[in-house]
């Protein structure tokens, strides 16, 4: 009789521990319109359209052969500091046939090109979302000799939570992180 409920007791243990776990993927698994109220979706979105800016002013100055190597030194740091993945696919404005390339490589491409003036305008959020990241488009205006392209880009973007320590103090704090380029 004491086998038969020892069995009972582990396996009641065991649905309930499959239970909380499953419980936990599906709250993972929200969609982050349901995760986070509508401002603060609506300000993660805004501090994403102001990384997607910073990250062509980055690009801009890469091209800036007025600047010390050292400096693009801290400005490649940057650009990928303002990606999860350190080496996403990209767009390569360089190139006139807009082709995707690797971070890394279209950052050294930028360092041996004529200058080039970007301008971001037209952001919009596309609607497709899930628990993770959202896709945003915008059209980049880039300027080279005198000539002016508008291409239009979609990017995905990401929101995690990191600990972060301030002090001795540890908090959970959300970050925004840009993925690839469409």
């Amino acid at each position: 009789m004491k086998s038969i409920l020892y069995i009972m007791l582990l396996l009641c243990s065991f649905f309930i521990q499959a239970q909380s776990s499953s419980n936990e993927k599906a709250a993972s698994n929200v969609s982050l319109s349901k995760k986070y109220a509508p401002k603060l979706l609506e300000a993660y979105q805004e501090n994403a359209k102001t990384k997607v800016e910073d990250l062509f002013a980055y690009f801009q100055m890469l091209t800036d052969a007025s600047l010390t190597d050292d400096y693009k030194k801290e400005i490649v740091k940057n650009i990928q500091y303002t990606f999860k993945n350190q080496n996403p696919e990209v767009i390569d404005f360089t190139s006139p046939t807009l082709d995707k390339i690797l971070l890394n490589d279209f950052i050294q491409k930028l360092l041996i090109s004529e200058p080039m003036i970007f301008k971001v305008s037209k952001a919009t959020q596309n609607g497709t979302e899930n628990y993770l990241s959202w896709k945003s488009g915008y059209t980049v205006t880039k300027t080279k000799s005198g000539i002016s392209e508008d291409i239009t880009v979609n990017q995905v973007v990401f929101l995690f939570e990191e600990s972060k320590s301030f002090g001795s103090i540890s908090k959970n704090v959300t970050v925004t992180f840009l993925g690839k380029m469409d």
